[in-house]
């Protein structure tokens, strides 16, 4: 049998499976897996770190050199759960995806518990069989979407699981804010910044990811770490969406490309459409974000490195 190769085990809104093959190519010549490290400080579903953990890939990057976090306490403990102790969590989601039905979920919902296993496995359950894969919660953290009425959901695929243990092997798995996570970055790694995006329009704002918003001011405050990572000779990556707003604050630090990404906006096939985002980058792009429309470019200050010094 083939080895399945690690990828994104969750349903997750935004997530970057469509871009692996753009990002992954455009990382800076110079960047060493064997000695730098890269951050993933909004890790979400993880596609862009588990492309990276192929040994087949282009891109190869260990996990003793990879750096991943998130606000989100469920995620996190899911992400170490599964480097630390998958077979476990593997039997108890086999038990769990016998009872798929609008009740089972209500009752997984409603649930409290109290092992790291136990916690994992509602937080994959609910993922998979919940609408759109969506997760949101409260403002006292309680998780609130609705049942998503899907016919087979995949709750346990084993040999995903073992393969996406496999590649976390020796990761540093983190909880804090992105601006903690990123701190002990040195000169010569790679971060990739994947924030909650600013709308598009007033009514297209989604931020109630964690039980804290993202707000526009927490996009400003990026551009402020941003330009700390810069002078230090950190490597950055952005996505966010293509709204002025992201312009005028990041437009100053980072060459900011155009690219039209397929979105879900709704369960149905219909509510898939183009919307436009970016790709920010702090030095000069090769691969494939240098062939994407050049919206901003700032001027280039180290040529050595290719770095955009503010």
């Amino acid at each position: 049998m083939t080895e399945v190769k690690p990828a994104p085990f969750l349903r997750w809104a935004g997530g970057k499976r469509k871009l692996v093959p753009t990002i992954v190519p455009s990382f800076p010549k110079s960047f060493n897996p064997e000695k730098n490290r890269f951050y993933e400080p909004f890790v979400g579903g993880g596609a862009v770190m588990f492309a990276l953990g192929d040994p087949l890939g282009g891109l190869y990057v260990p996990g003793k050199r990879l750096v991943i976090n998130d606000v989100n306490p469920d995620l996190i403990c899911a992400y170490t759960v599964i480097r630390d102790d998958v077979e476990s969590l593997i039997t108890r989601l086999k038990i769990m995806s016998k009872k798929t039905a609008i009740g089972d979920f209500e009752k997984v919902k409603k649930s409290r518990p109290t092992s790291d296993v136990l916690r994992a496995a509602r937080f994959i359950y609910l993922n998979k069989t919940c609408f759109n894969g969506l997760w949101r919660v409260n403002s006292r953290g309680e998780f609130n979407v609705p049942y998503g009425h899907i016919a087979k959901p995949l709750i346990c695929d084993e040999e995903l699981l073992r393969s996406c243990s496999k590649r976390l092997t020796g990761a540093q798995i983190r909880l804090s804010s992105y601006v903690s996570a990123v701190n002990d970055a040195k000169e010569g790694d790679v971060v990739y910044l994947d924030p909650p995006y600013l709308p598009l329009s007033p009514s297209s704002s989604f931020s109630k990811y964690a039980k804290d918003d993202f707000l526009q001011l927490d996009h400003y405050a990026m551009a402020g770490v941003i330009r700390g990572l810069s002078e230090r000779g950190v490597y950055v990556m952005l996505s966010n969406s293509d709204a002025p707003l992201t312009r005028q604050i990041f437009g100053g630090l980072l060459e900011l490309r155009g690219l039209d990404v397929t979105r879900s906006i709704s369960a149905g096939a219909a509510g898939r459409v183009k919307v436009g985002e970016v790709l920010g980058v702090n030095y000069k792009p090769a691969g494939p974000v240098a062939n994407l429309p050049l919206l901003v470019s700032p001027v280039v200050s180290n040529t050595a490195t290719g770095l955009i010094l503010p």
